[in-house]
């Protein structure tokens, strides 16, 4: 993992950082991405593969997909995947900020959604599933901050099944040289005033522009997919590279 410009990111408390952040976190997301965020998740959905009709190993065909979305923060994400998708059957979320899955848990209630999601507060570099448990697993502008890049890409790889499809949906940096000069100022200046004034922590969203910056993203992300055993990985670009959606199989 590229560290040359931060060496002490991602932190391995940066949980605790979203825990103190949760009662805002979904407001600024919308605030701070211009709405943008529910767009790339909606992007994102597109990626998900259709559901398997072929019998495999004595399974009924017309069961649906289990899906699995790590760091899933407020359920976003898992909420987006499920709207008008009957293709998933099961789905989990998890995340080591309990009190960002509490709000999760609160949205899935009102949605009528808990049957079919279930929240658990866990490590992404730990993940508490048998393997090749998930046709699908998801990660949202996560996979940056957990503590050992290498060791979340395994374990995500483990618990898919073999054929499965992981989709990471993470910032990245624009390689038109004004868009990538606008969004690095935006980042500086814009993210860490707005996200004071409305959460009350500077470190916080300081934190984001230095997470992004130390990622190792596109071609060099792709390389440490294919290095964890991943194929057919492709990256998609979205708004001229401020965010890239990375798809690969297992």
């Amino acid at each position: 993992m590229s560290t040359h410009q931060n060496q002490d990111l991602p932190h391995p408390d940066s949980w605790k950082m979203f825990n103190s952040i949760a009662p805002r976190y979904d407001l600024l997301n919308r605030i701070l991405s211009l709405g943008q965020d529910m767009r790339w998740r909606h992007s994102l959905k597109q990626f998900l593969p259709a559901r398997d009709l072929s019998p495999k190993r004595g399974r009924s065909p017309f069961w649906g997909q289990v899906i699995l979305d790590v760091a899933t923060g407020t359920a976003d994400v898992l909420i987006t995947l499920l709207q008008d998708n009957t293709d998933i059957e099961k789905a989990y979320g998890i995340d080591p900020a309990f009190n960002m899955l509490e709000i999760g848990l609160k949205k899935l209630k009102v949605l009528k959604l808990e049957d079919t999601v279930t929240l658990l507060q866990a490590d992404a570099c730990h993940l508490p599933f048998p393997d090749e448990s998930f046709d699908v697993v998801t990660i949202s502008f996560g996979i940056r901050n957990v503590p050992d890049l290498r060791l979340a890409l395994l374990e995500m790889y483990r618990v898919t099944k073999k054929g499965g499809e992981v989709l990471i949906l993470e910032f990245s940096k624009p390689k038109n040289p004004l868009l990538k000069c606008g969004h690095w100022i935006y980042l500086q200046t814009m993210v860490p005033l707005v996200g004071f004034c409305f959460s009350g922590n500077l470190k916080a969203y300081s934190y984001l522009n230095k997470s992004i910056q130390a990622f190792p993203y596109g071609d060099l992300f792709c390389k440490i997919l294919k290095q964890m055993g991943f194929i057919n990985i492709k990256e998609h670009r979205l708004m001229g590279g401020i965010a890239t959606i990375y798809a690969a199989q297992k």
